[in-house]
């Protein structure tokens, strides 16, 4: 039987090292240094086989790692089945006697479970705007640092093209498209989207993003001009939603208007809401990204998965005060244009 180190290595053999140049050099370093050392951490991010790449560097460390995924996504079982013999500790859900020193979360979905003993790493935007409302411990947020451009942006939006054409049963070349939100995943979507088809239409509260989008070459609406919206989207061939809101289509639209096209989320919420059976929705209103084999490439995912476990070291040792800080800039900054002269890859404006 494999131990947890021999099954990790297994695992990165399907990836170049060149795809996690950041990952590398943070494993290079725990090895040594041990900082982890006795540290209880609670990991809640997608698992997928990129993630047990991440998830070496913390062993390494020596943190005693315990392990859940989001309940917005489906696990291989044969994957978690491998990870639990090789020596992984696994949760199919936490009792509330489990406690930890450091909560490593995805959307704010360890907010609710017993308080980590130091703090927290949140690594979404909508994780984030729920620990900002409701937090009385030191938290750290990757999404509010430019390194979350590069995943949220264009690693997700990336993903998007090849999820949507897996799970598509016609070809989406000069289709009609229709994206709720211009945030960092509205935008990596439409940023690709526009390799395949120049029909994109951007839906958008803030009139700023609606400016942007348009300077980009898109349409642009309002959210609120409700009739306006309602009969676009009665001319799509699909529709998305990246709002980070839940239930916002049910709760602003006219649910006939989006009958009969494809319905893809890409949010950690049900945007779509009770208007929309599961079943009308691609993937039953998860995101359609994680019902690929590579829900996002490694490459955009190495700098953010980098900076999730560096948030361990900040919690450690930055003596960070209660309440929501942002991933420190000056590290994030030289992530970002390292990465971008590894990868000769721009993000959009």
């Amino acid at each position: 039987m494999k131990t947890l180190f021999q099954f990790i290595d297994s695992i990165k053999k399907e990836y170049p090292d060149s795809e996690l140049p950041f990952l590398k050099r943070q494993l290079k370093r725990v090895q040594s240094s041990k900082p982890y050392q006795g540290i209880r951490i609670l990991h809640n991010i997608p698992f997928t086989k990129e993630t047990i790449v991440k998830l070496e560097v913390l062993y390494a460390g020596g943190a005693d790692v315990t392990v859940i995924s989001p309940s917005f996504m489906e696990v291989d079982p044969t994957l978690v089945a491998s990870f639990i013999d090789a020596g992984g500790i696994w949760k199919d859900a936490l009792t509330p006697n489990d406690s930890f020193d450091i909560h490593l979360d995805c959307a704010a979905e360890l907010l609710t479970h017993k308080q980590p003993a130091i703090g927290t790493v949140e690594i979404t935007g909508t994780g984030t705007n729920k620990y900002k409302a409701t937090t009385t411990y030191p938290v750290i947020s990757v999404d509010q640092s430019a390194i979350k451009m590069l995943e949220g942006v264009l690693g997700t939006g990336e993903a998007f093209i090849r999820a949507f054409k897996q799970l598509a049963t016609e070809e989406i070349h000069n289709k009609h498209f229709m994206i709720f939100g211009y945030g960092k995943v509205g935008k990596g979507i439409a940023h690709y989207l526009k390799k395949e088809t120049p029909h994109i239409t951007i839906v958008e509260n803030d009139p700023l993003k609606v400016a942007q989008a348009q300077q980009a070459g898109f349409n642009g609406l309002i959210a609120r001009e409700t009739t306006q919206v309602q009969a676009a989207a009665d001319k799509m061939d699909a529709i998305v939603t990246a709002t980070g809101v839940r239930n916002v289509i049910s709760d602003t639209y006219d649910s006939t208007f989006f009958a009969s096209k494809y319905l893809a989320n890409m949010g950690g919420e049900d945007e779509f809401g009770t208007a929309f059976a599961t079943e009308d929705v691609l993937c039953n209103k998860m995101p359609i990204n994680f019902f690929i084999e590579k829900p996002t490439l490694m490459r955009y995912l190495d700098p953010v998965f980098y900076a999730h476990n560096s948030g361990v070291d900040l919690l450690l040792f930055a003596n960070l005060k209660n309440g929501l800080h942002p991933f420190p800039a000056f590290i994030a900054d030289e992530v970002v244009e390292e990465w971008k002269t590894l990868f000769k890859e721009s993000i959009p404006s």
